[in-house]
């Protein structure tokens, strides 16, 4: 009876024991998956909540190499070891066309759990996105640009005039960064482009939409300089034509543009002589010269006739006292 009952203890804290252990154990990382769009990988999982406070991950693969070569042993992930994000770029591990294995390993706390992808991973089911292009217009230019891709994918570029896709042109891109240029200069109106991005490794192919742009026709290269030539001819020889008639008409010319008005009579130096004279038969009224004087000259005027009248008063007095009678009155009448 007492052997039964220790037997049934140490059942019970074996029992509890073990269920202690399990309850400590780190989950495992849950939700892995991988999206691989235009060659880029990337594995994405779900975070742990668990006890400690930062848990830390890292990312092992196996491809058919591995699996073959090395033994079945698992390769750590270059970029992808003691990280604490829930994701990891997988594109330059997953180099090839084989079926990868892909595991998650999480720790906390001095424990450890492991988890892998519920199926193996094949670049050859990436995702090929058409590219995301624009088109600008500059002059006669059609310049076409892409955003960043892998240098795995090509871009086959095709332009062609509205209505004539037959006759399309087309570039193949291959460096980055991808951009490129239709010259148009001879070809003004619609132009449509095109662009398909190609996976030739896994033969897969995506098109962007058509996008179609109006470029005003230019002229051709040789009309500018043929038109300045012309311009320069006849500006020589509107030169010429007027150095030989500018001789013959130079006078007249002289005469029309600088016309000058005639000076009055006042202001030239032989007004006497050049003054025009008027016959008197063309006077309708007698007219009577009147002399201006300055008020000093008229002064001096007024004194000197004062002093002549009488110098010829004393003239007169003397001559009657010597009794010619009348040669005084002769000289009196003439004063």
């Amino acid at each position: 009876m007492v052997r039964t009952r220790s037997f049934t203890r140490c059942q019970t804290l074996l029992l509890l024991n073990i269920a202690l252990n399990y309850a400590s154990l780190l989950p495992a990382p849950q939700n892995l998956s991988i999206q691989s769009v235009n060659m880029r990988h990337l594995l994405k999982w779900s975070p742990l909540q668990a006890a400690c406070s930062t848990v830390h991950y890292s990312v092992k693969f196996q491809g058919e190499y591995e699996t073959d070569m090395l033994n079945g042993s698992w390769v750590d992930a270059y970029d992808c070891q003691d990280i604490v994000q829930t994701e990891c770029d997988l594109t330059l591990d997953l180099g090839s066309d084989s079926d990868y294995s892909v595991g998650v390993q999480a720790q906390c706390g001095g424990q450890t759990s492991w988890t892998q992808l519920p199926s193996t991973f094949n670049r050859r089911n990436t995702v090929l996105m058409a590219p995301n292009m624009s088109v600008t217009v500059t002059g006669s230019l059609i310049q076409v640009g892409f955003s960043e891709l892998l240098p795995l994918i090509t871009i086959n570029l095709r332009m062609w005039r509205e209505g004539d896709e037959q006759s399309a042109s087309s570039q193949v891109i291959r460096a980055q960064p991808y951009h490129f240029s239709f010259d148009t200069q001879q070809n003004g109106g619609t132009h449509c482009v095109r662009a398909e991005a190609l996976l030739e490794s896994i033969n897969k192919s995506s098109s962007t939409e058509t996008h179609c742009v109006s470029v005003l026709r230019h002229q051709s290269l040789w009309h500018k300089p043929v038109t300045v030539s012309v311009a320069v001819l006849i500006a020589v020889a509107i030169a010429l034509a007027l150095g030989w008639r500018l001789p013959h008409c130079g006078p007249r010319l002289r005469q029309v543009v600088c016309h000058k008005e005639a000076l009055p009579g006042a202001l030239l130096d032989d007004w006497p002589a050049s003054t025009p004279t008027f016959s008197s038969k063309a006077l309708l009224e007698p007219t009577h010269s009147v002399v201006l004087l300055h008020p000093l000259e008229a002064q001096d005027a007024v004194s000197e006739k004062k002093a002549t009248c009488a110098e010829k008063l004393r003239l007169a007095q003397g001559t009657l006292s010597s009794g010619n009678v009348e040669q005084d009155l002769i000289v009196l009448s003439n004063s």
